[in-house]
């Protein structure tokens, strides 16, 4: 009994010895000492600050405990804090100094309440610390070069410092900005302008499922762009201002009105998410610009691997702003910039009028020549009648005549604040763009709210909504099926008449037009204001988010997204109309126009809900590791309907546009009206997990899973399984001592499997009613599909690097990918006799997807009053050919294994002889009926170069992107040959046939004078004895030029480009000017979009990547003023 109470005795005694030693103060300088060795920490600091500081703090027990956590208890005891400076290195002052000084109290007196005494030799040293608006930067380390004696300043961003020195250098760091170097040169007072710092490796970025993470621990590429880099040039579509602004993003950029931008990422489309939610039906021109706070693009599958098939091209993440500052703030920023001049508009010959071998006539315009005095019976729009009239060229400039100024707003208000308690926000947006055509109207309305609520200690609510409305009266006037503005103007009719005088479109309205054609075509007023395609798209979208922290290490998230829209077409045209192409409603109402007038409309709606439930552990533990993990299931589910209907026989009584007015069907059993429908429904529920161990904030290895079970696939093959692994190392964190040139160094790598199920209906055997026949009735599909046909799926792996140097002044990221897609369904046609079409199978074919991305962006100048800040955004991307499939792969010559996919086939090559001289028979140009490649559609490589200059308060953009290599098709070049348009067509030659009869044009090759050729069906020569002589077979020009100006091979060139995107020259109205106006900043910037562009691609602009008759690409130059108050 004696040995157990001495047992005891001697267990107290030991506790209380470990207790009374872990009591026991040290001088928090020691404490400092022991934790640099244990967490390979730097600290700064001066030394009289910590003189008689001592701590109790245990460092024998640190196992588990995070950094920052062993630094409160040292050093807030003593009323000092820490700052963060850089990864291991942070600033140590007192928590005074943080704090805005007392008014009555000048910065001396402040730095003798230190008790510091100055020495001889020393220097006092103060200043102010600005960002590049000149804003005051509180919490700046200001170091002593080479020594520990450091400081902070204050929240108006002064300080105070005495050195050893009067040529001491001061080091001033933050987070967020570069890190400056002041040599003092004997002053006593420095001013310093701190530069953002562009620090993606130490940057938090918003990952999968909205999960903010380093960017240095993450094994996939990944790339940010600031909200306020789109908010400034803004136009229509926010997307626009994204080109060149991403390596491997393409931005396709449309000049017809209301169309949006095509964003692809490695060559796929990319999902969008919004503060985590992959909303169905949300598009980027539902998202003001001004309430954008970042956007990441994660590239690949492997970075949106926790969405599964829906995030198998990638994600773009949007976060948008939030509350921040404890007062009432508001911001104003509006942009408006008009038409000045175009980049690329179609030209036309202006000699020759409309007809076909040089006489007058209905359309072409190989008409007679004008000017030299002659008279034709022609349409008088003015009389509106036939007339003996002059032939001249009134009409040179009919196309600009006809269009517009183009006019865009873009005008945005919000009002924000935040607090302890949470954060509201609330925005409205409105955009107005006035066409370059007649009665182009668009207007966009957006209006946004969010806020967020701390309920208690450990549980926060977080909600959103937004709603927009697009509406727009008149949106057609494009391509050439729909016979559209440049179908009318340029190319069917010549410069023999004015456009200005068919503004009176009628002679009677709604029987006869003011036209100079009575068939065909349409007096291109008449379709600006009669001939209407109106569209109006209503939105909404709302999120609530709640967030619990069950513990430190665990917390629980759920959250719930919904959105619906409603888009709303109609399409009305008048009787007495001649054109009938292009009449189209909704996803597929397809119909053509009706001279005895015609309504129609089509509503299209739905609705998407994504609803998640997150639960997150994230522990340290044996001093260096981590673990961080997740697990979580979500359902989303999405439906859209559609109804249309439209008159079948035209309109009873004209200018009155309802059904109700549809004309009787004298059919039996034919309705009046023509009705479509359809409904498209799919849930898919999943469950996923990842989990993220990581040592020494150097080492990370993810490892993530989904599971999705989706509504459109059989049962017994409903459920696909996504894996992801992805590792990350911090080379510059095990390096030790790094060469002063290096900042850090990481390389990372990954590998994932996607998959994507048939789309709905796609493998679905049901019935299809429709109103085809005029009466309610049933069809089969034409396609036969295996509902337990397995998925196509993918395989990807990536590899890449990123590296800081020279003090972070130049960053470089590179990656490389390959994307594997195997087990891929297509439809092949099979048998007539199975009763079906096609068939839906899965190939043994193979393709790969492979590319290159590099970014490098850097500061090349700096100095307190200059700075030059740059990036380069290259990216090369091509789709292979792996393994063929031995029946179903294409058969044809270039369609091998390792040869690109992005081939640019057609017939209509020239047929050449061995010297490559073009072959002539009859005198015009032979042209090949095999079909054979041209070249490659994809441009070999897409850049941007993007350039911000800051000067004082004066600040200069410049960005400029393009994409190099590719071929296409010039759909309007080469009509314009066929059509007489051209303006290469006016020459002597022509001249020649119309005015003096001669068909004396002789085209440049050879001819067959004996021999024959045979070919195989692949067009080979099999044989060849043909025997040739130069060409001397005079033809007629017309003739010639038609045959061989619209041959495909004519129409091909390259697509590649140079575009300067945008320019912005800006000056933010120095704060001493404001006053006490209540206005905290100010800025006035001149803007410019779409300013130049350089390019072999004749009359259009390639940016769009289709040739259809394109709209004038303009040039847009405006005004950017911006409020803060």
């Amino acid at each position: 009994m004696k040995q157990n109470y001495f047992r005891m005795f001697l267990l107290f005694l030991m506790i209380a010895f470990n207790q009374a030693y872990a009591q026991r103060s040290i001088p928090v300088s020691e404490a400092l000492k022991k934790i640099t060795r244990i967490y390979k920490a730097e600290f700064a600091y001066d030394p009289v600050l910590l003189k008689d500081k001592v701590t109790s703090y245990n460092l024998d027990k640190l196992q588990g405990k995070s950094l920052e956590d062993v630094l409160k208890g040292v050093l807030y005891p003593n009323e000092l804090v820490f700052l963060y400076v850089k990864p291991h290195l942070y600033t140590i002052v007192e928590k005074s100094r943080i704090k805005e000084a007392s008014p009555k109290t000048t910065s001396t007196e402040a730095e003798a309440g230190t008790g510091a005494t100055i020495k001889e030799n020393q220097l006092k040293v103060s200043g102010t610390v600005r960002d590049e608006k000149g804003i005051p930067v509180a919490a700046v380390t200001v170091t002593e070069k080479g020594t520990r004696n450091a400081t902070a300043t204050r929240e108006n961003g002064t300080f105070s410092l005495t050195v050893s020195d009067a040529n001491a250098v001061l080091i001033f760091r933050s987070v967020g900005f570069n890190q400056q170097e002041e040599e003092l040169v004997g002053r006593s007072s420095v001013d310093v302008f701190l530069s953002s710092e562009n620090n993606q490796l130490t940057e938090v970025v918003v990952t999968a499922l909205g999960i903010k993470r380093e960017e240095k621990a993450l094994g996939y590429a990944v790339q940010t762009v600031k909200g306020n880099k789109l908010q400034t040039v803004k136009g229509v579509d926010m997307a626009t201002s994204l080109t060149g602004q991403v390596a491997g993003l393409v931005v396709k950029n449309s000049t017809e009105f209301n169309a949006t931008p095509v964003l692809q990422m490695r060559g796929e489309d990319p999902m969008l998410v919004i503060d985590g939610i992959p909303y169905q039906n949300m598009t980027l021109r539902d998202i003001p610009a001004d309430d954008i706070e970042s956007i990441n693009m994660l590239k690949g599958p492997t970075a949106a691997a926790l969405y599964g098939s829906r995030g198998a091209k990638g994600a773009v993440m949007i976060t948008t702003k939030k509350g921040k500052s404890d007062k009432i703030s508001i911001d104003v920023n509006s942009n408006t910039m008009m038409t000045l001049g175009y980049i690329a508009i179609p030209k036309t010959q202006t000699s020759y009028g409309h007809g076909l071998n040089g006489k007058i006539g209905n359309d072409y315009v190989w008409g007679p020549k004008l000017d030299i005095g002659n008279e034709e019976k022609q349409w008088n729009p003015v009389t509106k009648q036939e007339e003996m009239m002059p032939l001249v060229s009134s009409g040179k400039n009919n196309l600009r005549n006809f269009m517009q100024t183009g006019f865009i707003t873009n005008n945005n208000i919000s009002l924000t604040q935040g607090g302890e308690k949470g954060f509201f926000r609330v925005g409205l947006n409105q955009i107005h763009n006035k066409g370059q055509f007649p009665n182009q109207k668009l207007n966009i309305y957006n209006y946004t709210m969010s806020g967020e609520i701390k309920m208690a200690e450990k549980l926060t609510l977080e909600g959103h909504m937004g709603y927009s409305r697009n509406q727009a009266p008149q949106v057609w006037g494009g391509g050439y099926g729909t016979q559209g503005y440049i179908y009318q103007i340029m190319m069917w009719t010549g410069p023999d008449y004015d456009i200005r005088q068919y503004r009176d479109y009628w002679v009677t309205p709604n029987v006869k037009q003011n036209w100079m054609y009575n068939a065909w075509y349409d007096n291109p007023y008449l379709i600006a204001y009669e001939k209407l395609k109106g569209v109006e798209q209503n939105k909404l979208n709302a999120s609530l988010i709640m967030n619990y922290a069950v513990s430190k290490d665990l917390k629980i998230m759920f959250r719930n997204g919904y959105d619906y829209y409603k888009n709303e077409e109609s399409i009305r045209n008048p009787a007495g109309i001649f054109s009938t192409n292009g009449g189209s409603l909704g996803s597929n109402f397809n119909f053509a126009f009706n001279g005895k007038g015609l309504f129609g409309f089509d509503q299209l709606w739905g609705n998407s809900i994504n609803s998640d439930l997150i639960v997150n552990y994230n522990k340290s533990f044996a001093g260096k590791w981590n673990i961080d993990a997740l697990a979580g299931g979500s359902i989303f589910y999405f439906k859209n309907r559609e109804f249309g209907a439209r008159t079948r026989n035209g309109l009873s009584v004209p200018g009155w546009y309802s059904l109700a007015n549809a004309v009787a069907s004298t059919t039996a059993g034919v309705d009046a009206i023509v009705n479509n429908y359809g409904t498209w429904a799919q849930q898919i529920n999943s469950a996923y997990g990842k989990m993220t161990l990581s040592w020494n904030n150097a080492v990370y290895l993810d490892v993530t899973g989904r599971n999705d079970w989706s509504s459109t696939q059989a049962s017994n093959v409903r459920s696909y399984f996504y894996p992801s692994v992805a590792g990350s190392v911090v080379v510059s964190e095990l390096m030790g001592d790094l060469p002063e040139w290096l900042s850090m160094w990481k390389v990372r790598g990954s590998w994932t499997v996607t998959k994507k199920p048939a789309e709905i209906y796609e493998n679905n055997l049901s019935y299809t009613t429709s109103n085809l026949w005029g009466n309610t009735s049933a069809t089969t599909p034409d396609n036969l599909a295996d509902p337990k046909l397995p998925p196509t799926t993918f395989r990807t792996w990536e590899f890449g690097t990123a590296g800081y140097f020279f003090n972070n002044r130049l960053h470089v990221d590179a990656a490389y990918f390959t994307k594997l897609a195997y087990h891929i369904q297509v439809q092949q046609p099979i048998a007539a006799s199975s009763g079906y079409a096609t068939s839906l199978i899965n190939t043994d074919e193979t393709r790969a997807r492979r590319g290159v991305e590099i970014t490098i962006d850097g500061t090349p100048i700096k100095n307190q009053r200059f700075q030059w800040q740059s990036i380069i955004n290259y990216a090369t991307q091509h789709e292979y050919i792996g393994k063929l499939d031995p029946i179903y792969s294409l058969n044809n010559l270039w369609y091998k294994a390792g040869a690109r996919r992005d081939v640019f086939a057609q017939t209509e090559h020239a047929l050449r002889g061995p010297q490559g001289n073009m072959i002539h028979q009859n005198g015009l140009p032979m042209l090949s009926k095999f079909v054979e490649p041209f070249g490659y559609k994809d441009p070999k490589f897409s850049f941007g170069f993007i350039n911000n200059f800051t000067f004082g308060n004066v600040s200069l953009g410049v960005n400029i992107d393009g994409r190099v290599g590719g071929i296409m098709y010039n759909y309007i070049y080469n009509k314009m040959y066929d059509t007489g348009s051209a303006p290469e067509t006016d020459n002597q030659f022509r001249y020649d046939e119309v005015v003096n009869g001669l068909k004396n044009y002789v085209g440049n090759g050879v001819k067959v004078v004996s021999g024959e050729v045979t070919y195989d069906s692949f067009g080979r020569i099999t044989s060849d004895t043909r025997q040739y002589a130069p060409n001397d077979v005079p033809v007629s020009y017309q003739s010639y030029t038609r045959l061989w100006g619209n041959s495909y091979e004519h129409g091909v060139m390259s697509k590649g480009f140079v575009k300067i995107r945008e320019i912005s020259l800006g000056y933010a109205i120095p704060k001493n000017w404001l006053g006490k106006s209540g206005v905290r900043n100010a800025a006035i910037t001149i803007t410019g979009q779409n300013l130049f562009l350089f390019t072999k691609f004749k009359y259009s602009d390639p940016d769009v990547d289709n040739e259809n008759m394109n709209a004038p690409a303009q040039r847009m130059v405006g005004l950017n003023i911006r409020l803060g108050i």
